[in-house]
């Protein structure tokens, strides 16, 4: 009988039922083809347990006890996870490099009945696939920068232009960050470089390139993400349409939006500490004594006054992109969010 287990270089080429990575947590967490599953073949202790008897013992006995693991953990993923797909099921499985890790699941699936694909060259393919891939898509995209001062809710009309139609690359949305100095989302981690280029890779794919895509004004970094360079080069040369509000209005916008840190004061405290060596003690004390009287609109205030203004017109000048349009909110009502859109994509 032909086998159904069968080795594939373009992955990307065919559509999978599931895509399987059988690498540990720790490697899957670390970074992975975005919409896998993860179904270990060794868990992060036993791969540690095996390795340190094939370099300490023997690697027959290593094999031995590696292959015991592997076939009671490929026996516990079929039972809970695949035991009820059909015939016709077809997956994509996975491991470091195309070897030993995703054979054996691959060929215990394809024994029972189910078409397997093995990703030749693993994981470590795919990886140079998104860095080359990144490296060279960032000077083709017809990027337009949605810019303004902190407060000017930016990140809300990208997602309204998603909504009517456009096309956007949410970059704060990828890294699980707001991209200001207070931007860490409480309870929230951000990913890890390489995923963060995965999800990045992945949505790139789905953009029409032919089509402008709207990004929001950042800097180079977003929180411990780093935009890549192409990308970042392409940005800093692009047209951007500059939206326009008066710090009374940002000010309220600021305060809603960031309304648990309100709430829990001391997520504030470390970061405005952090600080001290670049504005003046003053300052400091003075936010730190309206921190303590609970005068969350005055501080918002002070904070674009004293420190998030300047940076952006400093990073203005810097970074002088032609801009194409200017859009003066009067609210960041919804109608008013869908008024400024019709105005960027028209």
């Amino acid at each position: 009988m032909k086998s159904k287990h069968k080795k594939i270089k373009k992955w990307e080429n065919k559509t999978f039922d599931t895509i399987i990575d059988v690498r540990s947590p720790l490697e899957y967490e670390e970074d992975h083809i975005i919409g896998s599953i993860n179904c270990p073949v060794l868990y992060d202790q036993e791969r540690i347990i095996v390795g340190t008897i094939y370099k300490k013992e023997s690697t027959f006995r290593a094999k031995i006890i590696g292959s015991s693991l592997t076939a009671r953990n490929i026996a516990k993923h079929i039972e809970e996870k695949f035991i009820n797909q059909k015939g016709s099921w077809q997956p994509l499985i996975y491991c470091w490099r195309g070897g030993q890790r995703s054979k054996a699941f691959s060929l215990i699936l394809s024994e029972v009945g189910w078409r397997t694909f093995q990703l030749e060259g693993g994981y470590k393919k795919y990886r140079n696939e998104v860095i080359s891939f990144l490296n060279k898509v960032g000077s083709k995209l017809k990027i337009i920068l949605i810019s303004g001062k902190t407060g000017s809710a930016k990140t809300k009309i990208l997602q309204n232009i998603k909504l009517q139609g456009g096309q956007i690359l949410d970059l704060e949305n990828l890294a699980n960050h707001k991209g200001s100095l207070l931007g860490k989302i409480p309870n929230l981690k951000q990913p890890s470089q390489k995923l963060f280029e995965s999800k990045l890779y992945h949505q790139i794919k789905q953009l029409d390139l032919r089509r402008n895509v709207y990004i929001e004004a950042e800097s180079s970094k977003i929180g411990n993400i780093h935009i890549p360079k192409t990308l970042w080069a392409k940005m800093i040369v692009s047209p951007r349409i500059e939206i326009k509000a008066d710090i009374e209005l940002r000010s309220s916008f600021l305060l809603n939006d960031y309304k648990y840190m309100c709430e829990n004061p001391e997520l504030i405290k470390p970061i405005i500490y952090g600080l001290k060596n670049r504005l003046s003690k003053k300052l400091i004390n003075d936010w730190m004594e309206l921190i303590t009287k609970k005068l969350w609109l005055d501080l918002t205030k002070s904070f674009l006054e004293n420190h998030y203004d300047p940076s952006y017109s400093s990073n203005t000048i810097k970074n002088d992109r032609k801009v194409i349009k200017k859009i003066q909110a009067k609210s960041f009502s919804k109608e008013e969010i869908n008024k400024i859109t019709k105005l960027i994509l028209n």
